[in-house]
């Protein structure tokens, strides 16, 4: 922990400060904005939001799907906490898996829906970047970030499709066990807990996924929409503070802040991607003030909203559990006492 807040204090230092040095006098403002467009950009994340829990609810099987509150109650608070700490895309879905646990999804449901969102996430991410980037560099001209962000996004687009190869067919599974084997020291030991944990828990939902594909491919809809509408609130944000950006530098903008957030270095690449954020719209051609305050709107809308909101949601969660073991503690004593009412009466009817 105490080398990750270094870390981030290193990245508001040497990254975020140099950038609003020309545009500090200017900070008040974000007080005092009342553009249209910022309502929208509101709108746009909450939808966002929603779009996220709406493809968790979509990868669930009717057969062990909770009700949707439940569903928004686990997806808000895994955001929630991935906004608190560094490397939160991990912590958020184990508490996301823990919760839809606690509500009756089985553990293997559960893992594999959160497990199979992420990759469908990621594939309508890279797809929607490498789309935007080439469609607004042929319109527009590349940039000097554009090209580097094709390659990564392409390269991960690769990588998703070599793991969602090795989760789904035998043979690929069987190089990848043979591979971890070669490592040295714990390589047997890690394909052994792999190879346990897909057969206990993931063998099952993964051949049942396998015969819905309109069901991954509605996730992959809903991931899109997510995505799309977060890049909205961006595009948005920038223009109620006077910054008006083309699709190229909306997606090198967009891409930046997405691989900064997965960066295990901070919470969700605070610091990181606003570091490189705003030097990449401003070589667009975007006034330094203009792309400084946008950006700081957008991430108080998308990364500062969401953790109140989320823990407003574990709250809830966590007030209903107590009412179900409650009221389980409520039936199972009137079942203990049942005995005891019921004599007499068969008492009585013996008697009679």
């Amino acid at each position: 922990m105490t080398v990750q807040l270094s870390a981030l204090a290193a990245a508001m230092w040497w990254l975020v400060l140099p950038q609003l040095r020309g545009s500090a006098g200017s900070l008040h403002l974000l007080a005092r904005l009342d553009s249209p467009w910022l309502p929208v950009a509101l709108v746009a994340e909450l939808g966002s939001l929603a779009a996220y829990t709406f493809a968790t609810r979509t990868m669930l099987s009717r057969a062990v799907r909770p009700a949707y509150p439940k569903i928004v109650c686990a997806d808000l608070s895994s955001i929630a906490l991935g906004h608190c700490v560094p490397d939160g895309g991990a912590a958020g879905t184990a508490l996301a898996w823990r919760i839809l646990v606690d509500e009756g999804v089985p553990a293997g449901d559960a893992a594999f829906t959160k497990v199979a969102q992420g990759i469908a996430s990621a594939v309508a991410l890279y797809g929607l970047l490498v789309a935007a980037l080439v469609g607004g560099g042929l319109v527009s001209g590349f940039t000097r970030w554009s090209f580097p962000l094709i390659g990564l996004a392409g390269t991960l687009v690769t990588a998703v499709a070599g793991l969602t190869m090795a989760v789904r067919h035998p043979q690929v599974r069987a190089v990848a066990d043979r591979a971890l084997r070669h490592l040295p020291r714990y390589g047997a030991g890690l394909a052994d807990k792999a190879t346990s944990f897909y057969g206990e828990h993931l063998e099952v939902p993964v051949r049942t996924a396998g015969r819905e594909p309109r069901r991954l491919l509605s996730v992959a809809g809903w991931s899109a929409i997510n995505w799309s509408l977060d890049a909205t609130a961006l595009w948005t944000s920038l223009q109620a503070c006077g910054a008006h950006v083309g699709l190229d530098g909306l997606a090198v903008a967009f891409g930046i802040a997405c691989f900064g957030i997965w960066l295990p270095v901070t919470p969700s690449g605070l610091g990181l991607s606003e570091g490189l954020m705003i030097p990449a719209l401003v070589a667009t051609g975007s006034p330094r003030v203009a792309v400084a305050l946008g950006i700081l709107t957008w991430r108080a809308i998308a990364y500062w909203m969401p953790i109140p909101i989320g823990a407003a949601a574990y709250a809830a969660h966590r007030v209903g559990r107590r009412r179900h073991h409650r009221r389980l503690a409520d039936a199972a004593a009137v079942r203990a006492l049942r005995p005891a009412i019921d004599l007499p009466r068969f008492t009585d009817v013996a008697a009679a």
